[in-house]
């Protein structure tokens, strides 16, 4: 019974200091700009320019408490990887589908193969625990050939689908 209660105050203190970090500093804005704008003692400019302050303020520590985070599938790292040091230039077809296996698509008029590059998930999160926005974006690796069939170039795009083998 006693072990019972003390979980149930335990928790009640944790929920109580979460609040008061997270709410707490929003009620005190509030507060003092209710304060600032009340005293017949400051002229008006001087109020909004403290109201300025104070709202300047929250915002920048409201801006400090988002994070933004990616989280690049491995299979995203190696092809950006293959994409950003240019490694495959230069070789010819056979030796891309050796290295990278077969296209997801080819377009043969643009002399272009496509890859499946993974994923990236991206997500913005308020003082590290309430998510704000979370995102997943599928990316493909172009490999451009020139008229002799060896790669020419590279780039690493969204794709509105997989492009899967």
């Amino acid at each position: 019974m006693f072990g019972v209660l003390l979980v149930d105050v335990a928790l009640l203190v944790a929920i109580l200091i979460m609040f008061m970090i997270y709410v707490g500093p929003f009620i005190l804005v509030f507060s003092s700009i209710i304060f600032v704008l009340t005293r017949k003692s400051i002229d008006i400019i001087s109020r909004i320019l403290i109201v300025i302050i104070i709202l300047l303020i929250t915002f920048l520590l409201f801006v400090t408490l988002i994070k933004f985070i990616n989280k690049p599938s491995e299979y995203y790292s190696k092809m950006k990887q293959i994409n950003d040091i240019k490694s495959i230039i230069g070789l010819s077809k056979e030796e891309v589908e050796n290295k990278l296996g077969k296209p997801g698509k080819v377009k043969k008029s643009e002399n272009i193969y496509l890859y499946n590059a993974g994923t990236l998930f991206r997500e913005v999160r308020f003082a590290n625990h309430i998510d704000l926005w979370a995102k997943t974006y599928y990316y493909a690796l172009f490999v451009y050939f020139d008229e002799n069939d060896t790669v020419e170039s590279t780039s690493l795009k969204e794709s509105l689908e997989f492009y899967v083998p």
